[in-house]
């Protein structure tokens, strides 16, 4: 899939269309956020590949998600095991997010 950012687990990370960078907005709640788990943090996030200056968070009920160029960030419950990106281009929408924030445009 080239360069995608994944979490400490190696799980992808995914960014949704809907979504607003600038300035950050999620609009997946609900039973949306059953199938895409936003990316909540609670203290200081390590980095490899990702500038740090792009990563952020946005409020969520009480909680911070994580943000990459401004796009808050999911895992896809249909991932089970590192490596995979079932959620690629899922009612192209979903995307797997590139180290830069952008969406990743590999299929398949």
């Amino acid at each position: 899939m080239g360069s995608v950012v994944t979490d400490d687990k190696g799980m992808t990370l995914y960014r949704y269309d809907k979504d607003q960078p600038t300035p950050s907005k999620w609009t997946c709640a609900g039973a949306c956020t059953k199938t895409w788990i936003p990316v909540i943090v609670r203290d200081s996030v390590q980095t490899s590949g990702v500038e740090k200056s792009l990563l952020g968070t946005v409020h969520r009920k009480g909680m911070k998600q994580l943000t990459l160029a401004g796009w808050p960030l999911y895992r896809y419950v249909g991932d089970t095991e590192a490596g995979q990106a079932n959620g690629q281009g899922k009612d192209k929408e979903w995307y797997a997010v590139t180290p830069s924030g952008q969406k990743s445009t590999v299929t398949g």
